[in-house]
């Protein structure tokens, strides 16, 4: 082999943001209270109250430190325009979508048992063999997890009887 100097490096990287909350129990009690307020309704496969909720700046509030640390690493106050809550019975799932070309989404893993299903995400390029290739992170119940909006994710179906429910907010 001749002396042929080469290297291989990524020329795209898609960041996954996860964050453990602090605190979370004390949290969980004061997001539920006021998700109260805001209850869901039928939606397609779920729950949800997506044009009704008006939590984003409680959601700001109560999870300060954790926004706080979005706000370091993106080097910008995130401007959280939408939040909303979702629940997943058993039997209930979300299809492929996304949150639109610009900014970012987050989840908050609010109510998740051990075996509950995650949210798949679907890298936006086929790889090397020409397939789909699915991201299913570990996250539990007090995850905060952020990507940018284009990136197409799903839910698959609950298959317990434990519902899983979570919070959905967008920001630039």
């Amino acid at each position: 082999m001749s002396n042929i100097k080469y290297y291989v490096e990524p020329i795209f990287k898609i960041d996954f943001f996860k964050i453990k909350c602090v605190n979370f129990k004390k949290k969980k009690l004061k997001i539920k209270k006021i998700l109260e307020g805001y209850p869901e309704m039928p939606f397609k496969n779920f729950y949800s109250n997506r044009d009704k909720s008006q939590i984003k700046h409680d959601l700001i509030d109560i999870f300060y430190e954790e926004f706080l640390l979005v706000k370091t690493h993106y080097q910008h106050r995130p401007d959280v325009y939408n939040a909303w809550s979702v629940t997943y019975n058993k039997g209930d799932y979300h299809t492929v979508h996304n949150h639109g070309s610009t900014g970012y989404c987050g989840i908050l893993y609010l109510d998740m048992h051990k075996d509950s299903p995650a949210t798949n995400y679907i890298q936006p390029w086929n790889d090397d063999n020409d397939k789909t290739r699915i991201y299913c992170p570990e996250v539990e119940e007090g995850d905060i997890v952020i990507v940018p909006q284009f990136l197409y994710h799903f839910t698959e179906p609950n298959k317990i009887k434990y519902k899983k429910r979570i919070i959905s907010f967008d920001f630039k």
